[in-house]
């Protein structure tokens, strides 16, 4: 269950609770445990309403299509990385882990491989996952960009599949992204 579910349904079954109890104070015990009894049951009135508001909101969201799978910088770098052995080699851009990396172990969470990467070469004709790039801007210099950067390292690395990074200004020497792409291909 999504954590935002878990909180209206949460802040439902409060809201119940509360106003079960309420009732049961107003109705059996005396005039102080009445008004205690009547504010537990407002509260849990207000809970309930709260709950069914917030499930409203989520039910009601407004998907968009998006004008693009890639950016602008992303489309561009694509077709540079595409010119490299189109017959030998397909480029697939945002590539999720879990489609090109399996895990192995007695647990089926499999979050970690949830992650985008930007690219992927493919052998063209078996379409075996050979080599992941990921363009890296200047967001990449964040904390939170960091860590998840390190973790897809690690698990390519524990996949054996090797992952190489370029900054926009790589991406213009064509010489240079070719050289790399292809070097990392033909180790494995």
């Amino acid at each position: 269950m999504k954590n935002g579910n878990a909180q209206r349904l949460g802040a439902a079954a409060a809201g119940i609770i509360f106003l079960g109890v309420g009732i049961a104070f107003a109705v059996h015990f005396t005039d102080a445990g009445r008004y205690v009894g009547i504010a537990l049951a407002v509260l849990g009135g207000i809970l309930v309403l709260y709950g069914a508001v917030r499930r409203e909101e989520y039910t009601t969201a407004k998907y968009v299509r998006k004008k693009s799978l890639v950016t602008a910088a992303e489309c561009e770098f694509l077709q540079t990385l595409r010119r490299i052995a189109p017959n030998r080699y397909e480029v697939l851009p945002q590539c999720v882990l879990a489609s090109v990396i399996d895990k192995r172990t007695e647990t089926t969470y499999r979050n970690e491989l949830f992650r985008i990467v930007d690219y992927v070469f493919v052998d063209k004709v078996t379409y075996a996952p050979l080599l992941l790039v990921e363009l890296n801007d200047s967001s990449h210099n964040r904390a939170d960009r960091k860590q998840r950067d390190a973790k897809v390292n690690e698990i390519c690395r524990k996949a054996k599949l090797p992952l190489v990074t370029f900054t926009p200004q790589q991406t213009k020497d064509y010489a240079l992204v070719k050289k790399t792409v292809l070097s990392e291909i033909l180790k494995r």
